[in-house]
């Protein structure tokens, strides 16, 4: 399985890091995992953004 980290979701949703390490934390994106604190969280590249994707500005 091929995964995204939290920068990469980031991008991709409209989201800061800090609010997809967040949701991974909180357990709202389901799928995420991480090995020990400390260790960056992957994402399953499939995964679907749990809130509304945000538009980019222009």
């Amino acid at each position: 399985m091929e995964y995204m980290g939290t920068k990469e979701a980031a991008e991709k949703w409209g989201y800061t890091p800090s609010t997809i390490t967040k949701w991974c934390r909180d357990g709202i994106i389901k799928d995420a995992e991480h090995d020990d604190k400390g260790s960056p969280w992957r994402i399953p590249i499939n995964t679907e953004c749990p809130r509304k994707i945000k538009q980019k500005r222009k």
